[in-house]
């Protein structure tokens, strides 16, 4: 862990599904989490789950959460730029673009995710919609898809992430599943 770096909790694509993701924020807020959560992102396919889960494991979150494509039209965002602010007061904020991805076409590539985040100024992006856990640098931004909290497309099964923004440096990110006491989960093994 770098010396002056934030956490942040990042979900996707809970589908109605209470239990795992009640599970994920109880683990996050309990004394077996090694980390401190500046705040969390839900990155849609579930954002009415959010408040049910929350109450059920006794806990709150400062969230930023964006629409998926399942997710009712009312929602206020389809996409977002979260500007992240350095602990260390002197350097700039770290730009996240946060979606869905369903209007990107992340279930092809993910060139176009990492050109819209670079075109808005934005050091890494955030998405959902594939169920399928993802980290990898494309053409210099940073892309982080958590896998799907509930309704898993891998072998990995059901997963979160916990996403180290360092003031400076790169990103980083660990992944989880709820469904076994939120045992970290390696993508390469």
């Amino acid at each position: 862990m770098a010396v002056n770096s934030s956490f942040i909790l990042v979900i996707s694509d809970s589908h109605g599904s209470i239990a795992p993701l009640a599970a994920a924020l109880k683990w996050a807020r309990s004394a077996s989490c090694p980390y401190t959560f500046d705040m969390a992102v839900f990155l849609g396919d579930g954002v009415d789950d959010l408040a049910l889960a929350a109450d059920r494991a006794g806990v709150s979150f400062r969230w930023d959460a964006v629409q998926g494509n399942m997710d009712p039209p009312s929602f206020a965002y389809d996409k977002k730029i979260l500007e992240f602010p350095a602990k260390d007061s002197g350097l700039p904020c770290r730009k996240i673009f946060l979606s869905h991805g369903h209007r990107y076409g992340v279930k092809e590539d993910c060139k176009t995710i990492a050109a819209i985040a670079r075109n808005l100024g934005a050091q890494a992006a955030l998405f959902g919609h594939t169920h399928v856990p993802y980290c990898k640098t494309v053409d210099g931004i940073f892309l982080l898809n958590p896998g799907s909290i509930a309704y898993p497309r891998s072998r990995i099964g059901c997963a979160f992430a916990v996403l180290e923004c360092p003031d400076r440096g790169a990103f980083t990110a660990r992944f989880f599943n709820p469904m076994e006491q939120c045992r970290e989960i390696n993508l390469n093994g």
